[in-house]
């Protein structure tokens, strides 16, 4: 009994011991406004020992009896270390960190604080990166920036490079106007966004004007976007999980096409103009050829008209379904005050709306930042693999694009043969297409891609240091294309044929096997000596001098094979091997090219007192695109900034939170984008034949004077808050000339070319764009948020040498006019009297004579003028809901859908049309817009519609849950619940599925589908 009570008497007195030794520490993390920061780092100064704050801004931690001092740190916001003392509950206030990202300007080369920058920048966050559902970060962008143009070139899964990304309107008439991407201090390009995580990025910022596009000399003219990425924090390691699912649906186009008894109607209309083997010609009682036929004849052929009109096949849902995706990231981040990283891997799985169209991804990410004494080193590296399934022939007017036969097939034709087999044949539209999608054909793509970084920087003294950066971007691409022995699809696209002509391996049945690959790899490395110093507290001075070498190297190589042997599809040992006897030789194609650019350059900053701020670049370029005599050219740029309220008279303007005027000009151009490529500017030659012999023959006359397209900015800008920052926003005014613009010069045909293209012509943008967010009420638990942006661009040619005018493609480019003026004859309507299509000649008046020489550019431009996106927010406690809206407005595209959807010519050729097409011109006096089918459609201005646009881009519906729910958990410290839709609804009066296209003509691209999102986001 004695030892029992001694034991129990022991624990006591250790149990106590140990209370005394140990004590828990609560608080609340809040900003400068009173409101609640989550995940916060608290931890003790000089350990491992942290949690991280709820989203209330709230925390626990257990301390020992030595505890002095906590750290308390948080991405954008400066560190505390606070003293404990013996208090218990501790209320911490953190103040935003200017050095941090949301409140720097990261240009690539530089971080400026935004009070302190005088140009044109406009930064995402992460909030509105993250989450949105799309493989591909740059058309997250749109809406969300001044000035920059987003238009999707495709809905297709995995597809890379073809949306149109413009900022500040189109300056270049025959080259790229696409903006230099940059993530992490490293170039990448565009096509290999389907390989980047956007759940990875803290933020994406634009920069618009000189200041930054003249760091980047002869690669900055068009904007630049500088990517980023996730960093570590310090504390006790934190794992996030983010995970998305959800449908993707094809949206409703704005016209109808006909069904089986309006379409065999429309084929007898036109039968009575033309004689035609078309059922609803063939079988109408109203044909001559069956004039008198006896009752047993005209019975069978009522009979087989009734057959056709109660078959309606649905070719949409033939080929269209209910697409799928989801998406899963899960990362860790921690580390101690001098060593953090970030570690994150990521799936991303997605089926198409269209049959054999998908996208898989894995990507991984690893960012280590290290501080020791003088020396401070950023890494940052990812890779990914991606592939992709592609439908045949997109954005095309073309048969086996299965969204142009979802409309072009015959309603009455079925899908199946009896016996269950695809009932292909001529005239089968719907069926062939469906065989070359599903059977017939594959379109592969597999990517592997590698970024990485190293920036080192070492302070030699408080004032002087010296840094260097290495930067590699790495890309494969694999492209497979087969077509199937045996299929319709084969017997279609015109193989070598042969000798015999009657075994599988020498007949246009034969299929092929065509894989490509194609490599591309480039290098940075930048050296950095800088100055830094303030002088007595006025002067803050920053300079940096920059030497940077850039190379890069792309090769490819692909053949296509024939003759394949069924059971060895999809590899090459299914290729019969070509011979001079059976015919089949394998085509072969292959390219190799590398580019090197050298750059000098001087960076500086100076400020005074914080008032005004001057910011300048100096750059001198080199590169191997140019002839060795213009190889080195100069770029620079200059800017200021005055902010009002460091002025004494500005002291007592409680009410103004923010008011800064900037004004800045320089000069760059865009190495990327250049007409002439990496070697254009030199003759070149090509395979040719000379009296049915091959030779050699000139492809490219070269231009040894051609230099860079070269781009002045001039911009002058105002931020501004108001109450609190309730009111903020930004007013940007800019006027952007680009000068030495390559057009085609004549030349007289005996040199061989009909032109050759020089610096000539000139582009003149100018426009205004604003951005305002208003808080409209703002409670301490409830608050509703409106905020948006506009920007309208004034865009004309305004010289091009020695002509006017000239064609290219559908447009007109012409002095005093907009760039992408469409350039057609101009539609007169339909001739009541003879059902004539009716136009007007050069000199205004009415002919029923269609000639390309009338054609006019009154038919405005494929570049909208008017763009932007706005939102709305309603926030209480957990609670948020958000919608966003993007537009763009005043502007038209060529719908060359609907060329072919209302032409009667095409009935004649075994093809469905609208139903608009029964209005069909039939007699005198008919007033209608479809003229006879005796009198042929012609491309006009009927063709050029308004494609503007009000899309319901996205509506998100959150919940965060509580602290106090989740402490339950003893595992949880934060979790987001949401619901999102993308592309609800869309207001426009363009007739066709989405009026967003990459150009100017509209070819049955694939669609921008409607996206419905569950997710979940959740930290341990």
């Amino acid at each position: 009994m004695r030892k029992i009570a001694f034991i129990l008497c022991s624990l006591v007195l250790l149990f106590g011991q140990l209370s005394a030794q140990t004590r828990v520490i609560t608080g609340k993390v809040l900003d400068e406004k009173g409101n609640p920061i989550p995940l916060v780092s608290v931890f003790v100064k000089g350990t491992r020992n942290g949690v991280t704050t709820a989203t209330d801004g709230s925390f626990q931690l257990q301390v020992g009896p030595n505890t002095r001092r906590l750290v308390i740190s948080s991405v954008g916001y400066t560190t505390e270390e606070v003293s404990v003392g013996s208090s218990a509950n501790l209320t911490i206030i953190l103040k935003i960190n200017l050095g941090e990202i949301g409140e720097v300007v990261v240009t690539g080369y530089s971080r400026i604080k935004k009070s302190e920058y005088s140009g044109a920048a406009t930064i995402v966050d992460k909030a509105v990166i993250n989450d949105v559902p799309i493989a591909t970060f740059d058309q997250i962008l749109q809406g969300r920036v001044p000035g920059m143009l987003v238009t999707t070139g495709s809905g297709q899964p995995g597809e890379s490079g073809s949306t149109r990304v413009q900022i500040r309107g189109q300056g270049s008439i025959s080259g790229g106007n696409d903006p230099l991407y940059i993530v992490d201090g490293m170039p990448v390009e565009a096509e290999n966004f389907a390989g980047l995580n956007a759940a990875d990025f803290e933020s994406i910022q634009v920069l618009k004007d000189a200041v930054a596009t003249a760091q980047y000399g002869n690669r900055g003219s068009s904007g630049v976007v500088v990517v980023t990425t996730k960093r570590g924090r310090a504390g006790r390691s934190i794992v996030t999980y983010s995970g998305q699912a959800g449908i993707t649906q094809p949206g409703k186009e704005k016209f109808d096409m006909a069904n089986s008894a309006q379409i065999l109607k429309i084929q007898e209309n036109i039968g009575k103009f033309q004689n035609t083997n078309l059922p609803g010609w063939l079988y109408s009682p109203l044909n001559p050829a069956n004039f008198g036929a006896p009752a047993a004849v005209l019975q069978e052929n009522a009979h087989i008209l009734d057959s056709l009109r109660s078959i309606n096949t649905d070719w949409k849902k033939a080929f269209e379904r209910e697409g799928t995706f989801q998406r899963h990231d899960l990362s860790i981040t921690g580390g101690s005050e001098n060593t953090k990283f970030y570690l994150t891997g990521g799936y991303y799985k997605e089926q198409g709306i269209a049959l054999k169209s998908d996208l898989t991804r894995y990507s991984f990410r690893a960012n280590v930042d290290h501080k020791a004494d003088r020396l401070t080193l950023n890494l940052s590296s990812g890779a990914s693999y991606s592939t992709a399934n592609f439908i045949q022939s997109e954005n095309s007017i073309t048969l086996a694009n299965s969204f142009a036969a979802v409309y072009l097939a015959l309603p009455y034709q079925k899908l199946f043969n009896p016996d269950g087999s695809i009932a292909t044949g001529q005239f089968q539209t719907g069926a062939n297409a469906y065989e070359a999608q599903v059977e017939g054909s594959t379109q592969y793509n597999g990517k592997i891609k590698a970024d990485f970084s190293l920036n080192a920087t070492y302070d030699i003294t408080k004032n002087i240091y010296i840094g260097g950066f290495l930067g590699m971007d790495y890309r494969q691409t694999t492209n497979v294309s087969t077509i199937t022995p045996g299929t319709f699809f084969a017997n279609t696209q015109g193989f070598p044929v042969g000798p015999s002509g009657n075994t599988p391996a020498d007949t246009l049945g034969g299929g092929s096997y065509a894989p490509s690959i194609s490599n591309y790899f480039e290098y940075v490395v930048r050296a950095v000596a800088g100055y830094r110093k303030v002088i007595n507290e006025k002067h803050d001075l920053d300079l940096q001098v920059v030497s940077e070498y850039t190379k890069d190297h792309q090769s490819g190589f692909g053949y296509t094979g024939y003759g394949i042997d069924p059971n060895l599809l999809n590899t090459p040992a299914g290729v019969t091997q070509g011979t001079p006897d059976n015919l089949l030789i394998a085509g072969t194609s292959g390219s190799k090219q590398e580019r090197a650019l050298y750059a000098a350059m001087l960076l500086g900053k100076y400020s005074y007192m914080g008032k005004y701020t001057l910011n300048a670049t100096f750059r001198r370029d080199g590169t191997s695109q140019l002839a060795s005599d213009r190889r080195f050219q100069n770029f620079y740029s200059g800017g200021v900034t005055w902010n009002v309220l460091k002025e004494d008279f500005a002291q007592n303007w409680n009410k103004i939170d923010n008011l800064r005027f900037r004004v800045s000009y320089g000069e760059a151009a865009d190495a990327d984008g250049f007409f002439f490529g990496y070697f254009g500017y030199l003759p070149q030659y090509a395979a040719g034949t000379y009296a049915g012999h091959p030779t050699t023959v000139p492809s490219n006359a070269g231009n040894l004077d051609v230099t860079w397209e070269r781009i002045k900015t001039l911009n002058a800008g105002i931020d501004f808050g108001f109450f609190k920052e309730r009111i903020s926003g930004s007013l940007d005014v800019y006027h952007k000339v680009t000068a030495g613009n390559i057009i085609p010069q004549q030349l007289s045909y005996t040199s061989g070319f009909g032109s050759i293209p020089v610096n000539a012509g000139t582009v003149l943008n100018k426009g205004v764009e604003l951005s305002l967010n208003v808080d409209v009420v703002r409670l301490r638990d409830f608050r509703w948020s409106v905020g948006g942006n506009v920007s309208y661009n004034n865009n004309k040619v305004t010289s091009l040498g020695q002509v006017q005018q000239f064609e290219q493609g559908t447009e007109l480019v012409k002095v005093g006019l907009p760039l992408g003026s469409h350039f057609i004859p101009k539609w007169a309507g339909v001739d009541a009297a003879t059902g004539q299509g009716l136009y007007y000649d050069s000199s205004g008046k009415v002919t029923p004579v269609y000639n390309t020489s009338n054609s006019v550019a009154q038919f405005g431009t494929f570049n909208a003028p008017w763009i932007g996106g706005f939102n709305t927010g309603l926030y209480y406690k957990g609670f948020s809901l958000e919608a966003f809206f993007t537009y763009q407005q005043g502007f038209s595209i060529f719908n060359n859908q609907d060329f072919f959807q209302t032409n009667p010519a095409f009935v004649l050729q075994g093809y469905n049309v609208r139903t608009n097409v029964l209005s069909m011109w039939q007699k005198p006096g008919d007033v209608t817009d479809i003229q006879s089918p005796l009198s042929q459609r012609q491309f006009s201005s009927k063709d050029v519609q308004d494609a503007s646009y009000l899309r319901f881009r996205n509506l998100t519906v959150a919940y965060n849950f509580p602290r106090a729910l989740l402490s339950k958990t003893k595992v949880i410290s934060t979790a987001r619940l949401y619901v999102m839709a993308e592309n609800l609804y869309t207001w426009t009066n363009w007739v066709g599925f989405d009026p967003e296209y990459a150009n100017n003509i509209a070819q049955y691209a694939y669609p921008v589908p409607r996206t419905f999102t569950v997710g979940l986001t959740t930290s341990f």
